[in-house]
């Protein structure tokens, strides 16, 4: 009996020393994890409370505490994952090189978790959220990103910084580590330990799921309350987002005819029934009548980088400056329209509503989605009328899958930054605006000399981190911050490209186009902070184009069909935008997409539709004014965001609004 005891106790005492020291290795891990997080969080609830709207300091107290649940879910999930590893690993790490191994791969470790808590302030800073869409795209093209930081910010300083937080933490992790490799891990305990590790794994599930404790309808504070890391591993996986099953619908007739009479006008004229069949269902396609007016003038359209309204004087500039007096100046010769919104906050969203005239669905832009090819477009409809086109880009096409986009979606050339012979300044985005402006010179003197006329596109990227600009032309204004003096260099860069082309044969033919194709970064509380995505929007063609201004609410998917108009011809196409200038006064509608969200909105009243069917309604103010307190949603509103959305998701998988599909 006695020597039975020992036997056991024996046993006992050789499983307990090493679970002992690897479970002291997982737990010092998970704690440094659980550490960082909150640091990061009680942070950011600090900066919105100091920095953010007043009044929600009791529910930034509870996203601290809430968002523990979270830390912890994705705590359990990292740490564990890497102590499985680490199990693996553990007979290679006992050897004398394992152990230098083991603990220059905990060195990396410990700094790499520190590099991604700062890493979210700097995000923060720059986008007001935790990690989303925007940071996928930036480990999509790390060229691009990892020149702006360096260019933006000083890495000499902050590189070492974190290596040396990293090494002092890492200081905490170091007796663990050591004592989990001292000796050898016998494969029935390392099988034993990966099978509770594995079932561990499944506990946070639900919580990784669903996200953040709902804490109302402010933004700020569902940021604060999430995780970095979950939010960022979330957009890797639903970027490209289903819609049924996740957000609101409404049956398939319903929805055809309420998006039918949103699109109709009075000179428009449907080519198909809206009953479901194989003549009819899911179209819109329509005959626009304008006249058959022959003229066919050149158009130039140029898509300023990130330049919202808040930069364009006399339409939101309370800072007592002028940030852009020449174009202000420009525009009185020009028809403005003033209450123009993106449809979302990155340019690629901007580039699929002003050449496709398609509606935001939820998560990235079908610019960048497998299936945008050959979808009906503004360049396409000028090619049927014997237009040349082409688009001209300061950065590299490649970025983004904007230059595919391009040139499957009706641009004869697609033209980019290798392109352009003088390159006097370039930032990692580019060359300067106003080089770019140089070559298009070039480009349109040649290509308007054999008479067939000319649509060309243009990207700009001046406005834009890390905020620098040629010296000479335009002087920093002490009185302004970085943001708003390269918004001033960008202003002058396009009104020195019109008076250049003033000298011009082909100025007096030519419609040019100057909108936004998003405004400045995101802020505030508001789940869509839709005063974020007002953007200016010009026609100017002196003669052509009989300059006013037009407080019409709309959205930048609306110019293609407004310069159609314009131009006065008929034709056929099926685009979710309208005529600005045959909206009835009081009338207008606005669609935008924020993330995981869509808000659609017309005068009073937006809509928000969210995962997990979510439906809220807020108070929309047109202008410069922040989205209004949280409503009970308008039934036929909210019908109608629903129509609009759920039958563009449907249609672009459906492969219905594309050219074969006419």
């Amino acid at each position: 009996m006695i020597g039975s005891f020992q036997v056991r106790a024996g046993r006992a005492t050789l499983l307990q020393r090493p679970l002992t020291a690897e479970t002291r290795l997982w737990l010092t891990c998970l704690a440094l994890f659980l550490s960082l997080a909150s640091l990061v969080r009680v942070v950011l609830a600090v900066w919105v409370h100091v920095a953010g709207e007043p009044g929600h300091g009791g529910a930034l107290l509870a996203a601290v505490f809430s968002g523990i649940g979270q830390d912890l879910a994705v705590g359990l999930w990292l740490t564990f994952l890497l102590f499985l590893a680490f199990l693996l690993l553990q007979p290679l790490f006992c050897r004398r090189f394992g152990r230098w191994l083991a603990h220059l791969l905990g060195y990396a470790l410990v700094t790499a978790l520190v590099f991604c808590a700062v890493a979210e302030l700097f995000f923060w800073n720059e986008f007001d959220s935790r990690f989303n869409g925007i940071a996928v795209n930036y480990l999509i093209f790390p060229k691009e990103v990892i020149g702006n930081i360096g260019e933006s910010f000083d890495l000499s300083l902050y590189l070492p910084l974190v290596s040396v937080a990293g090494g002092c933490l890492y200081l905490l992790v170091r007796p663990a580590l050591a004592a989990a490799i001292a000796g050898p891990l016998s494969r029935r305990r390392r099988l034993a330990l990966a099978g509770i590790g594995a079932l561990a794994l499944l506990l946070p599930l639900p919580v990784l799921e669903h996200g953040p404790v709902a804490l109302g309808h402010d933004r700020e504070v569902a940021q604060v309350a999430d995780n970095g890391l979950r939010s960022l591993f979330q957009a890797l996986l639903t970027n490209d987002t289903d819609y049924d099953g996740l957000y609101p619908t409404v049956d398939e007739r319903t929805a055809v005819r309420t998006l039918r009479a949103s699109v109709a006008q009075d000179n428009t004229r449907f080519l198909s029934p809206d009953e479901p069949g194989p003549a009819g269902g899911r179209s819109l396609w329509r005959h626009v009548a304008n006249g058959d007016r022959t003229k066919r003038p050149n158009i130039v359209l140029v898509i300023e980088e990130s330049f919202g309204s808040t930069y364009l004087d006399g339409l939101d500039n309370r800072r007592g400056y002028s940030i852009s007096p020449e174009l202000a100046r420009l525009a009185q010769d020009g028809l403005l329209f003033t209450n123009i919104y993106a449809t979302g906050d990155r340019t690629v969203r901007g580039l699929e509503a002003l050449l496709t005239s398609f509606t935001p669905i939820p998560g990235i832009s079908t610019a960048r989605r497998s299936g945008s090819e050959g979808m009906n477009s503004l360049p396409f409809l000028l090619k049927r009328h014997g237009y040349r086109t082409a688009f001209l880009y300061a950065g590299q096409a490649e970025f983004d899958n904007m230059g595919h986009f391009w040139s499957t979606t009706g641009f004869d050339e697609v033209l980019d930054q290798s392109d352009i012979a003088d390159q006097g300044f370039s930032t990692i985005w580019g060359v300067a605006d106003e080089y770019l402006f140089t070559e298009a010179l070039h480009r349109l003197d040649r290509s308007t000399a054999s008479g067939q006329p000319v649509f060309m596109g243009m990207l700009t990227v001046s406005n834009h981190r890390p905020y620098t600009f040629p010296s000479g032309a335009v002087r920093p204004d002490p009185a302004m911050g970085a943001k708003e003096n390269v918004a001033h260099y960008a202003a002058w860069a396009f009104t020195d490209f019109i008076e250049r082309a003033r000298s011009r044969p082909w100025f007096e033919d030519t419609v040019f186009v100057f909108v936004g194709d998003h405004g400045p970064r995101v802020a505030g509380a508001a789940q869509v902070p839709v005063e974020r995505f007002r953007v200016p929007l010009l026609f100017y063609a002196p003669g052509l184009v009989a300059p006013r201004r037009d407080a019409t609410l709309g959205s930048s998917l609306d110019m293609a069909p407004t310069l159609l108009g314009l131009l006065g011809w008929s034709y056929d196409s099926p685009f979710f935008g309208l005529d600005l200038r045959r909206v009835p006064p009081g009338e207008g509608r606005v669609a935008m997409a924020h993330n995981y969200s869509v808000a659609y909105g017309r005068h009073g009243q937006l809509v928000v539709l969210g995962p997990q069917q979510d439906l809220t309604g807020y108070r929309l103010i047109a202008g410069p004014a922040p989205l209004g307190e949280a409503v009970p949603a308008d039934p036929a509103l909210a019908t109608e965001a629903i129509a609009v959305t759920q039958t563009a998701h449907r249609m672009f998988y459906g492969h219905q609004y594309h050219e074969l599909g006419q």
